[in-house]
């Protein structure tokens, strides 16, 4: 039986939360106790060292970033044969990330049957294979249109829409979502999943949103969190990911930018382009700038240590995994406070008439 390097990790913490609770519990002596604390401030402590050289190395290059480039970036990979649909895309991920990969789509669509159904006119803001474009026109019966910088991405879209038959119904557009070239009020509900991150300038994409949405129209979004628990068992990790709910200027500075894994800038990818994380607080501030008001805010794909068990013993079969992990986790995020501490954001706005 394969084990991931994630799961070797946290069974190496769980072990140290085993000897910790050992010796507290019936040993009493508090000296291997002290120990394990010590072990893991450390790792504390370093884990907080590279977050703080990760954005020192990754803010200058976020600074240089221009549209084109990411562009480039974008189509570079977009090219590779194991990236170039959404099917392969999914693949290429293991088991347990590939299971996430697909219930992030969902997640939106149940978002868009709960909120969205009345919408005529939806938009799909980087839209990437516009799974979601085809969904509001299949499902909702909207005339859905579907925008993204990849216009290789938007290639392969176009032949399934076709083989769908529903080209007559969906549009699809090449162009920059903070700046898109649509007339003002052109739709009542706007989806932008995993797009505002990879913006050069988020707060820009949050107005072109507002700007092409009709009075109270709706805008479902999903980004990457600050808060999420990365699989982690360190207990200062969790104390910290749990107090940035409550603020979160607890947090280290963090911009995963050109680097293949969290606070690695030893291992850079050197073309990654922009990637932002946010903050439940912070998101919640740009939309209410951007002239939104929240109706609906969670999160989800929760990374927690009995999720890599369920990983492990299915061999990766995400089939398999959605079995158990799907269940497991409709109770887990019932909890007020775990409930927050996913990998992703998901919140649903309405644009203010004022």
């Amino acid at each position: 039986m394969q084990y991931s390097k994630r799961m070797r990790r946290a069974c190496i913490e769980m072990g140290f939360w085993a000897i910790l609770l050992l010796d507290l519990l019936w040993c009493g002596t508090h000296v291997v106790a002290g120990l394990v604390i010590s072990l893991f401030l450390c790792s504390y402590l370093l884990y907080r060292m590279e977050a703080i050289l990760n954005y020192r190395h990754s803010r200058p290059i976020r600074d240089r970033m221009t549209l084109p480039e990411v562009r480039r970036i974008e189509l570079k990979y977009s090219r590779l044969d194991a990236f170039n649909t959404s099917e392969k895309r999914a693949l290429v991920r293991e088991g347990l990330d590939r299971y996430f990969y697909y219930v992030r789509y969902e997640r939106v669509q149940s978002l868009l049957d709960r909120f969205a159904k009345d919408s005529r006119r939806v938009l799909d803001m980087g839209c990437g294979f516009a799974k979601n474009t085809m969904y509001a026109a299949e499902q909702l019966g909207s005339r859905s249109v579907g925008l993204d910088l990849d216009d290789l991405k938007l290639a392969w879209a176009v032949s399934e829409a076709f083989r769908r038959e529903i080209d007559d119904r969906i549009g699809l557009l090449c162009a920059d979502a903070a700046h898109p070239p649509m007339r003002p009020q052109s739709f009542d509900c706007i989806v932008m999943t995993e797009v505002l991150e990879h913006l050069v300038n988020p707060a820009q994409g949050l107005a072109a949103c507002h700007e092409l949405l009709a009075g109270q129209g709706l805008l479902i979004l999903t980004v990457p969190s600050r808060h999420n628990l990365a699989y982690g068992n360190n207990p200062f990790i969790l104390l910290e990911k749990l107090l940035s709910l409550l603020d979160d200027r607890i947090l280290p500075g963090y911009h995963n930018l050109h680097a293949q894994e969290e606070y690695n800038r030893r291992n850079p990818e050197p073309e990654y382009a922009i990637h932002y994380n946010f903050s439940h607080q912070r998101l919640q501030r740009m939309l209410g700038e951007a002239g939104f008001r929240t109706i609906h805010s969670g999160s989800f794909e929760m990374e927690i240590f009995p999720y890599l068990l369920v990983e492990t013993l299915c061999r990766g079969d995400a089939k398999r995994i959605r079995r158990y992990v799907a269940p497991l986790e409709k109770v887990i995020t019932q909890f007020p406070v775990i409930g927050r501490l996913g990998q992703h954001l998901i919140y649903v706005a309405r644009k203010n008439d004022s």
